[in-house]
Formats: structure tokens, C-alpha cells, sequence
């Protein structure tokens, strides 16, 4: 060769390393790191509270929040239909109690998210718990203030029955006076602490899941998320256990009404729910507060540039907030994924919401009962298939249209379990002696009982001499008297009651409905169940496709933009949509002082066509929509593997496959050395150099 080597050892290989230079993202919390990474507050940091400074210690905390969290929203669920019959309110208005704790996402989802994700988000969380506590002893309040109900008992309506609390054929006008409805005040109440209870999910939602999403390595996020998930649907399970067991005592627990809970004036401890649950948040937001801002080992993924929003004006940053806005609203498969979570919503939260009720109309079970079943059997299905959808994840790690095709094919699920809901039935009660059960023209008044002057304030069946005729009430029947044998209760001298031929007999009826049989129930809770286990397969797979389809500093914007578009799309509209099917399906409205109260009686297959008829329909529309994710799925990148720092290169090569492959002597073994190596000691040589050969 013309070109020599200047070196003075004569053909020996020649490979110049450059020092790989320490990189310095000017990032303050390496000069913190004791303070941001360890567990206590103010000057409390403990050498004993260190240990719980991990992931997994986080990860219990919040889930024994979540349980809490959940547990609230299916108590008062568990409980609507007694709230109902309390204050004398309709099914809409309980709409609008309902989407009270939707108005702060919408209102402050985007803000917390942004701002929220580069603060301390552990204390955000649990300052939004002790939101959540106040929000539960306001819930109870109107209890405190107006006592436990006290109608249609010896010591109050005197003047609408005799001792014997039941509402009679007298000829005697049965509403000689009105109280002051305590409707309003309390509604507005149970509004005001649902309201309150909203800023507490906003912070646990939206802040603690992208806490926990930062503190894990990606390939891990499934099972934690499968976990979490899945701990939380203890949530719900423990709010209608909790339910079904204060449903079981008098409003007043130490005071006896003289009736059961099967009986339709049954008003339980509904109150004493919320109690029990404020006092569990506060315990376990405590622990909350104490852990650090992030984990030993991990970086925020705002670290970057955290010194730079630290200088910027609270214009500049809601600029900058403006700015992730827009790429979020550029982005089609989160647009997509946000799409199908709404209409899916609507759906499926809807129809929990109204799966009690339906279980009292349809199956004639009290309300304790209905909560019992409506909640932990297919709640427990959820569990498992929760685990199930984040353990498989993990393991096999699908590609992005495997995955987002597997959640199409779960969620279709839903729909066909709801579809073999809505053809499951029970015998509807012959209510005789009027038009039609399934009519419009529905009318408890006829010839016979016109003279009772009954009312339907209160609605408690007896049952006709035919054994299958139900009357609303005794005066419906036109009782006069009243007996009682043992636990037997019956009543006599009923003029408008049916013989076994249809005709108009006197004689007597015994309390409740008549021998009502239904051996569907079991049916209908497990294929319930069986829908919600395989349809909760996709809920670890929905949760990557939200965080992993934007960039990692948006995953808080992006989970508070969530927030508030569900809520403005989904957790508002359901309660209106569906409370306003739900009165589309009442046959019999109590009544009294010229006021329309709760729904008493309800068109049996009406309700059950509207409520899963509607339902099932939103979830096909969900579907729909995951289709056009799974179609973009091929645009979600780096599902598994964490964000890498900037790479360095030295004289084309990443520092990265230099330590992967083993340093310099592995790129060589693996044949990068045939073109990277020249380019390498070409690049990184001497200025005098540059023109040498290596060889």
C-alpha cells in the first residue's frame, strides 16, 4: 500500500476508543436522590421505613385503595333502590345523583393530569382519598338529619291505618295531611358528597396508575396491571357484600318496623355503609403519603426535562399542555380506543347500575338478596380473567394485532352473554282485577275498589283465595280486616277479590305475592358470569394500549384526558339514558300530597327488552371501534421493552450494542467490525489520522 501507518509498532492492528463521556441531563433529582427516593415526610424518613420503598409495597397500598374506591361505587349502587323508596325520588333523578362525581374530571382531568404527573403524585393520591372520606360521611348525612322513616307505623299514621300499619278499605280519605318532603334537601345532599367523591377517583385513576407504570420495567407492566385490576374488582365485590349486609337492618337498626325485608316498605341501614367505608379510606390513605416521589433506580419520565419546566411561566406551561393536547387529539388509535371505552361504558356500567333493580322486578328478591347476586358471582369471574389476560401478556408477549385482536374477540363476549340474558325469564303476576300487566293503559282502580279510596303510597301485595291473583294492597283488594296466626299474617272481609272461575267473590287474602316461582336465576347469574369472565380477559390489554400508544412524558395527560372524556361521554349520559328507560317501564308510581314518587311496579318485559336490548348495542359498537384499533395496532412500538436513555454513538455505533455484544471485541466478533470499524477509528481519530489506514 502507498499509504503507511504511522505508528510505531510496524502491522499490528490499530483500534482508537474514544472515553464514553458521563451524560448529564442536568437532571436536579440526581442531586436529590435521598430525598426523592426515600419513604417518610417532611423530617420523618426512618432507616426501618426504607424497605417499603419498592414498586410492590406501592402496588398493595394502592390496591387496598382500590378495593375501597371500588367499594363505594357498588354500594350506592347496591343501594339506590332504597334511597328510591326513602326520599320518594325517580329513577332520573337518581340519574343525576349518579353522574355528580363525573363533573371534576371533566372540569379538572386534563389540569391534574398534566400538572399532577410532575409533582409528588403519591400524596396527590392520597390527598384525593381524603376527599374520598369526606365525600362518605357527607353521603350519610341526610340520615342524621331527617332520621329513620317512620311511615305507615303505629306512631306516625294514625290517620291513614290502623294499628296494624296496613292500608284498608274504609271509604276514608287516606291523605288528611302532608309533611315537608325531605326529597329535595337530601338529594341535593347525596349530589353534593357523590360530587366530593369524583376529585378522590380522578387522583387515584389518573395519577396513581401512571406512578405505578413508571416504577416497573415495561415487560412487567401486565402482571402488575393484571394484578391491580384484578384486586381492585374486590372493590365492587365488597360494596354489594356491604350492601347486602346493611340492607339486612332496619334504617333505624335498633328499631323494629314490624315487617321483613322481603316486604316492599322495607327500608335498610343504608346509611351505615359509608360510615364503615370513610373510616377504612382514611386508614389506609395514610401510608399513602409517606411514599416517595420515585423509586431507587428509576427516573421520572419527565426527568429530562424537569429543570426546564421548572423555569418556564404558567403560561408557557399551559402552552405547552395545549400542545400535548393536540398531539394526543392526532393520535387515531388513541382516538379509536377512547371511542370504544365510551360506548362500552355506556353500556356495561349501565347495566350493573341497573341489575339489582332488575333482579328485585324480575326475580322478586329483596334488595340485600339482589345486591348478593348481582355482585360477587361474576365479580370473581372478572378476577380470574383479569389475572389470566395480564399473566398471558407477559408470557407469550403478543404482537400489537394479536393483542388488539384478542380484545376484540373478549369484549364480543359481553354482547352475546347480554343477547342470552335478555331471552331468560320469570312468570309475571297476574295483578287481576285490572286491564293488563304489559298494558299502557295499566290501572289499579275498578268498579270493585273505586270506593276504597286506596293510594299507592306504599306498595305491600296480598295475595287473592285463587293463589294467583296479587292485589297492590288490602284496600286494592278491599280488605276491611286484618288477622294474624302465629307468623301467618292474612286479611279479611275483601270484597274484590277472585275466585279460581274470575268471578267477584268476598272473602280473605294473605299477605304477599302469590306462589311465585322462578328457577331461572341460577341460569342467569352464571351465564352473567361466564360473559364477564372472558370479556375481562382485555382489560390489562386496553390499560397497554392507552399508555403505550403515546409518548411516556403524556401517559398522565393522556390517562386525565381519558378521565374526562368518560366522563363526559359515558359516566354522564348512562345514568340519564338508562334512568330514563327505566321510568319508560313503570306501570304503578307511588304517589302522595299530588307528588310522584319511586316506581312500585314495572312492565316485567319491557324493562327486560330496554335494559339488555340497549346494553347489548352499546357493547357492539364497542366492538366495532376495536376493530379499527386492531387495523392501526401495527403503529403501537415498544409494548415490552423500556424507553432506552438517548443513545450514544461512538464513530457510528451505539454505545448500547458495544456493552450488548459483549464491548468492542464482541462488535468485532459479530461481524460489525467489516464495516463499522473503519468508519469507527476514521471518525474518532486524530485530526493528523483521518487519512491513515487502519491496516
Amino acid at each position: 500500500m502507498s499509504n503507511k501507518v504511522p505508528n510505531t509498532k510496524k502491522n499490528s492492528l490499530r483500534i482508537d476508543f474514544t472515553p464514553i463521556p458521563v451524560q448529564d441531563n442536568g437532571d436536579p433529582d440526581q442531586d436529590m436522590d435521598d430525598k426523592d427516593t426515600r419513604c417518610g415526610i417532611g423530617g420523618f424518613h426512618p432507616t426501618w421505613l426504607q424497605k417499603f420503598s419498592t414498586p410492590k409495597a406501592f402496588l398493595v397500598n394502592h390496591s387496598i385503595l382500590g378495593v375501597l374506591q371500588g367499594a363505594f361505587f357498588t354500594y350506592l349502587v347496591g343501594c339506590l333502590s332504597t334511597l328510591e323508596k326513602r326520599y320518594a325520588y325517580e329513577s332520573k333523578v337518581t340519574g343525576i345523583i349518579m353522574i355528580a362525581d363525573e363533573i371534576s374530571p371533566i372540569l379538572f382531568g386534563v389540569l391534574l393530569g398534566y400538572f399532577g404527573g410532575k409533582s409528588h403524585r403519591p400524596r396527590i393520591v392520597a390527598l384525593g382519598m381524603v376527599i374520598g372520606v369526606v365525600s362518605c360521611f357527607v353521603m350519610s348525612v341526610p340520615y342524621f338529619m331527617y332520621g329513620p322513616i317512620r311511615e305507615f307505623t303505629s306512631e306516625s299514621v294514625r290517620h291513614v291505618v290502623n294499628r296494624t300499619k296496613y292500608e284498608f278499605c274504609d271509604l276514608k280519605e287516606k291523605d288528611h295531611f302532608c309533611d315537608a318532603s325531605p326529597t329535595f334537601t337530601a338529594v341535593s345532599i347525596l349530589f353534593f358528597g357523590n360530587f366530593l367523591k369524583g376529585f378522590g377517583s380522578l387522583a387515584f385513576y389518573t395519577i396513581g396508575t401512571s406512578y405505578l407504570d413508571d416504577s416497573v420495567k415495561k415487560k412487567n407492566s401486565p402482571v402488575y396491571f393484571g394484578t391491580l385490576f384484578a384486586l381492585r374488582l374486590l372493590g365492587p365485590t365488597l360494596g354489594f357484600l356491604l350492601s347486602s349486609l346493611c340492607l339486612n337492618f332496619y334504617e333505624d337498626p335498633f328499631y323494629d318496623p314490624g315487617y321483613g325485608t322481603k316486604d316492599p316498605r322495607w327500608i335498610g341501614a343504608w346509611w351505615l355503609g359509608f360510615i364503615i367505608l370513610g373510616f377504612a379510606i382514611f386508614i389506609f390513605s395514610l401510608p399513602m403519603i409517606l411514599f416517595p416521589k420515585r423509586f431507587p433506580g428509576k427516573k421520572l419520565s419527565t426527568a429530562p426535562k424537569k429543570k426546564q419546566e421548572e423555569t418556564k411561566s404558567p403560561i408557557e406551561q399551559l402552552k405547552d399542555m395545549w400542545k400535548a393536547m393536540k398531539r394526543l387529539s392526532k393520535n387515531p388509535i388513541l382516538i379509536c380506543h377512547y371511542l370504544g371505552g365510551v360506548l362500552r361504558l355506556n353500556g356495561i356500567v349501565g347495566y350493573y347500575v341497573l341489575l339489582p333493580k332488575y333482579m328485585e322486578m324480575q326475580f322478586k328478591q329483596s334488595a340485600s338478596k339482589a345486591s348478593l347476586y348481582s355482585g360477587p358471582a361474576g365479580l370473581v369471574g372478572m378476577q380470574l380473567g383479569i389475572l389470566f389476560g395480564g399473566i398471558a401478556i407477559r408470557k407469550f408477549k403478543p404482537r400489537p394485532r394479536v393483542m388488539t385482536g384478542g380484545i376484540v374477540i373478549a369484549e364480543s363476549f359481553s354482547f352475546i352473554a347480554l343477547i342470552l340474558c335478555m331471552l331468560i325469564t320469570c312468570p309475571v303476576p297476574e295483578m287481576t282485577g285490572t286491564s293488563s300487566i304489559t298494558q299502557p293503559d295499566f290501572n289499579l282502580q275498578n268498579d270493585c275498589n273505586t270506593d276504597c279510596l286506596c293510594t299507592t303510597k306504599v306498595y305491600t301485595p296480598v295475595c287473592g283465595p285463587d293463589g294467583k291473583s296479587t292485589y297492590f294492597s288490602p284496600c286494592h283488594a278491599g280488605c276491611t280486616g286484618y288477622n294474624k296466626t302465629g307468623k301467618k299474617e292474612y286479611f279479611t272481609d275483601c270484597k274484590c277479590v277472585h275466585n279460581t272461575t274470575g268471578h267477584i267473590i268476598t272473602g280473605d287474602a294473605s299477605k304477599s305475592y302469590c306462589g311465585f316461582e322462578c328457577q331461572w336465576l341460577i341460569t342467569f347469574v352464571v351465564v352473567l358470569s361466564l360473559g364477564k369472565l372472558v370479556s375481562s380477559t382485555a382489560r390489562v390489554a386496553n390499560a397497554l394500549v392507552t399508555l403505550r400508544c403515546v409518548d411516556p412524558e403524556d401517559k398522565s395527560l393522556a390517562l386525565g384526558a381519558l378521565s374526562g372524556v368518560f366522563s363526559l361521554l359515558a359516566f354522564i349520559p348512562y345514568p340519564l339514558i338508562y334512568g330514563a328507560l327505566t321510568d319508560a317501564s313503570c306501570l304503578v308510581w307511588e304517589e302522595s300530597c299530588g307528588k310522584t314518587g319511586n316506581c312500585w311496579i314495572y312492565d316485567a318485559d319491557k324493562f327486560r327488552f330496554l335494559l339488555h336490548g340497549v346494553s347489548a348495542g352499546f357493547v357492539f359498537l364497542g366492538c366495532v371501534t376495536d376493530v379499527l384499533v386492531c387495523v392501526l395496532s401495527p403503529r403501537l412500538k415498544n409494548l415490552y421493552d423500556d424507553d432506552e436513555e438517548p443513545k450514544k454513538e461512538v464513530g457510528g455505533v451505539d454505545e448500547t450494542d458495544i456493552v450488548n455484544n459483549g464491548g468492542m471485541l464482541g462488535i468485532i466478533k459479530t461481524g460489525v467490525a467489516n464495516g463499522s470499524l473503519n468508519s469507527l477509528n476514521a471518525s474518532e481519530r486524530p485530526t493528523e489520522e483521518k487519512h491513515s489506514t487502519p491496516l
